[in-house]
């Protein structure tokens, strides 16, 4: 779950990457719910173990004058621990609890567009 200041957050853009020396693979995509809730899940084929992070894109605590900007977001990372990074199916989810974004380091990305 992602919230604001302690409210959900509806239509935080949220992906799965699986991270490379050259050039991340995106691996899954979503957008939490109006109750801020989100699931997610991914799979790559490749030798050897593999790292993977959580991205989240939004505007949480963005002042109103870059808000109407359409092409920049807030991005928060999260590594994906490799207790859940599996070959095969993975026998248990990942539950990230709740993630208060206005708590979160704030990169900006202007190269991730909405949609």
């Amino acid at each position: 779950m992602v919230t604001c200041n302690g409210s959900p957050y509806k239509d935080a853009k949220i992906k799965i990457y699986e991270l490379d020396t050259l050039h991340d693979d995106e691996l899954a995509r979503t957008f939490s719910n109006a109750d801020g809730k989100f699931r997610l899940g991914g799979s790559q084929s490749e030798l050897g173990g593999i790292s993977t992070q959580l991205n989240i894109y939004h505007k949480c605590e963005m002042p109103f004058y870059k808000r109407v900007l359409p092409m920049c977001y807030y991005k928060a990372t999260f590594p994906i621990p490799t207790r859940y990074v599996k070959s095969g199916s993975v026998s248990e989810p990942y539950n990230v609890q709740t993630i208060e974004l206005s708590l979160h380091a704030k990169g900006y990305d202007c190269i991730n567009r909405r949609r």
